[in-house]
Order: structure tokens, then sequence, then C-alpha cells
């Protein structure tokens, strides 16, 4: 099957752009995949575990509540989006433009408020010293401008790939070159948080700017002076889809910053930071993950707008088989080389990554064999339904999490992600094969001529 799938992709006229645009992504997250990496073994060998375990407890403590608060909109946005573009409708267009701003900057402010309001009780849950608690409510600068989810939309939207890609890895050198910095200083701890928080901050200026930019390049002006009230009404679905993305990437990301929580509350910040060394290395190969979602969304929106359901599904199994045979190279390569892998990156101290990282790497594979599933589901409009299935997936993580962290240690971490991510690949790949069925069936019943004219599906 994979073969066929393979010759396929060789002779198709659609797939181009979106493998270069995957390109484009995949080179800048490479690339500051790379540096992130280098970036961090400077952090494990400075701080040393305790240190390090301190600094990703306080991030994930603003990452968790950031996640709770804030209303991620730009899937809404690209699939309601692409409708208004297809329509040639430009005030509907700029409409969705200001909702999903407002969304953005309203989000941000209550999520830092949020921050600063609850460092106190955080710091009794972990032990935190008063440093460590004004450490955290610091961090709440970085959630204040964490305006990303419209602007990382418009660019998706206009096929602005490339405009995305180098960011990241520009932001890397940035992070680069001051940790390296702070470490030859021997800086204290406070230096090290300031630096995530400026290069983050920095970050989402420069991609609010570019991406408002190309709004006015494309001709797409004055969004702050339309009105809102009409918004809902004329994209019916609209608040259901955003909730329930938003409670399925709640569901999902949290679970990406509880774990190291769970550690680091169970078992101090020490086990927290080895922790973090297998969970970032682990999960490195979701950054290419999240980049055929991105490029792939835009497109199945358009397509699925248009009623082209055989290219819809022609890209989604294209899409699935290009992310098995990367995912399968390289989770091997992290179960093979595990431990020398962490010996050179952060040193022997924290060999106790190494079987986290192993199933880390499998419960990796797991999650990438679905990369085109989810933002097919969300376009077809089941939503609420790939809700039902993360809900359960993550009801399972945390019981898991409950269970193996005070028997099995911070291994136990990594095997929840193991068990959630195995429940949620199989139960998606029903809902989406399913969906496609009832849709056939849709289009059948509604033909002008009956059964016989079937239409693109």
């Amino acid at each position: 099957m994979i073969d066929r799938q393979l010759k396929r992709i060789a002779g198709d006229q659609f797939l181009p752009r979106v493998l270069k645009n995957v390109t484009q992504l995949i080179s800048g997250n490479a690339a500051a995949l790379l540096l992130g990496v280098v970036t961090m073994g400077i952090l494990a060998r400075s701080l040393g575990p305790t240190g390090l375990g301190l600094i990703v407890l306080i991030e994930s403590y603003g990452k968790l509540i950031n996640q709770l608060i804030k209303l991620e909109s730009w899937q809404s946005f690209i699939r309601y989006g692409a409708i208004a573009l297809e329509g040639g409708d430009t005030p509907r267009f700029l409409r969705l433009v200001k909702f999903g701003t407002a969304l953005d900057v309203g989000g941000s402010l209550v999520a830092a408020a949020i921050c600063i309001a609850f460092a106190g009780l955080a710091g009794q849950i972990f032990g935190w010293t008063d440093e460590a608690v004004m450490m955290a409510r610091l961090y709440s600068i970085a959630l204040i401008f964490g305006v990303g989810s419209i602007p990382l939309g418009i660019l998706r939207i206009f096929d602005k790939f490339a405009t995305i890609a180098w960011l990241d890895p520009v932001a890397a050198v940035f992070r680069l070159i001051f940790v390296a910095i702070a470490a030859a200083m021997e800086a204290p701890l406070m230096a090290y948080l300031l630096i995530l928080i400026v290069v983050q901050v920095g970050q989402r200026l420069v991609l609010a700017m570019i991406s408002y930019r190309t709004l006015r390049a494309n001709q797409f002006t004055g969004f702050l002076r339309q009105p809102l009230r009409s918004v809902a009404r004329e994209n019916p679905g609209m608040w259901p889809m955003i909730l329930s993305s938003n409670a399925t990437i709640l569901l999902r990301k949290s679970t990406q910053e509880v774990d190291v929580l769970a550690v680091g509350a169970f078992m101090g910040p020490a086990s927290a930071g080895i922790y973090q060394i297998a969970r970032k290395l682990g999960y490195a190969l979701t950054k290419a993950g999240g980049t055929l979602q991105q490029v792939s969304f835009p497109h199945l929106a358009r397509l699925w707008a248009r009623g082209e359901v055989e290219k819809f599904k022609k890209l989604v199994m294209q899409i699935e088989v290009m992310t098995l045979a990367g995912a399968l190279a390289c989770s091997l390569s992290l179960v093979i080389f595990a431990e020398p892998l962490i010996l050179l990156i952060a040193g022997p101290q924290y060999l106790g990554a190494t079987l986290p990282l192993i199933v880390h790497s499998i419960a990796t594979l797991i999650l990438l064999c679905g990369s085109a599933l989810r933002p097919a589901l969300a376009n077809m409009g089941l939503q609420m339904k790939v809700l039902g299935i993360v809900a359960a997936s993550a009801a399972a993580f945390y019981a898991t999490l409950a269970i193996t962290i005070p028997n099995l240690g911070i291994v136990g971490a990594s095997i929840a992600h193991l068990v959630a991510n195995a429940i949620t690949l199989p139960a998606i790949a029903v809902l989406y094969s399913r969906g496609l069925r009832a849709d056939n069936r849709t289009r059948i019943a509604t033909a002008p001529d009956g059964p016989a004219d079937q239409g693109p599906g």
C-alpha cells in the first residue's frame, strides 16, 4: 500500500505546493530544533538538574494557565476565512480577523493576571522559595505578549509558510547566544528566565507585525473598523468549533505540561529537570507532525469548502504515508541511541532520562501517525466527536500518571503518554472513515438526479 501511495505522490499535480510548504517549515524547524538542543545542553550543564527543573516548572506553570484560559481561534479562522475568500466576501473575512484578534488579546491579559494571582499557591504545591514565586509572577510578561493564534492563521491562509519557517530559527539563535553568554558569566537563575521571556516576547511581536503587513499586502485593510455583531450569524457553527477545538487542544496540550508538573510535585525539581531532557528529545519529532497539520489545514479547508472530496481524501492519505515513513526512521534512531545522545547533550547526571526517552520515542511514533487526520476531522465538522476521543485518552493519561509516577518514577510520565496516544490513534482513524461514509451518503441523497449523480464524493 505504501509503495502504491508513493508512486501516486510522485505523479500528483496538487501535492507539490504542500510539499514545498512542508519543506520550508521542516527546514526551519530542523534548524531551530538543532539550536534548541544545544541550548538545552548548555542549560542542563550550567544549572544542573535542580536549576533546570525549577525553570521548567515555572515555564510549565505559565503555559498551563495560558492553555486553560486562552481561546485559540486559528483553526476556525482558517476554515471560515477560506469560505469567505472563496466567496470573495472581504468584509466577512476582515470581521473574522478582528474577532480572532480580540480573542487573542483578551485571553493573553486574563492569563497573565491569573498567573500572577496563583503563583503563591503554586509555590506551596511545589515547595518554591519566595524568589521562585517572584520568578513565576515575572513569567506573566511572556503571557501578556502571547498573541499568536490569529497572526499564524493569517500567514497560513495566505500561504506564507516560508515567512513562518525562519521565525523559530532566528529566535533560537538569539536564545542560544544569550544562554551561552549567561553560562560563561555564571549568571544567576533569574537571568536565564529573563532570557526565555525576552526572546519569546520578541518573537511574538515580530510575528504579529509580519502577519498584519501580509494583510495590507493582499489589500485587506481596516479590519478594526469592522463591526463584530454579525460574526457569529454569518459563520454558523463557529463558536461550537472554537470551543470544541480549544477543549481538544487543552486536553491534549495540558498533558504536555501536567506531566512535568506532576513529576516536580511528587519527586522534586531535580527529577523534573531529568524528565525534561527525555520529554524534549522524545517529543522533538512532534514539530514535524505539527508542521504537516499547519500546512495541510488551509489546503484541506479549501478542498472541503469546494466539495472536492476525492482530492481531500487523496491529500490526507499522502500526508499520512509521508509521516509514517519519517516517524519510523526518527523514532527508531532515538530508541537505539538514547543513552549516548543524553550523554552527549546533557551529561552523565541526566542518564536517568534514558528509559523515559525510549518510551517517549514510541509514544511520539503513535502520535505522528494521525498528523493529517486531525485537521481533516476539524474541516469535516467533527470536532465535537474528536473532543470525546481526546477526553477519553486524557482521562486514561491522568489515571496512568497517578498510578505510575509514585510507583515507577519519572518513566511513569512517559508511559502515561504512550497509553493516551495508543487510545487516540485508532479512534480518530475510525471516526474519519465513518465521517467520509456519512458525507458520501448525504451527497448521494441530496444530488439532483438521485443516486446516479454522486458528485465528487
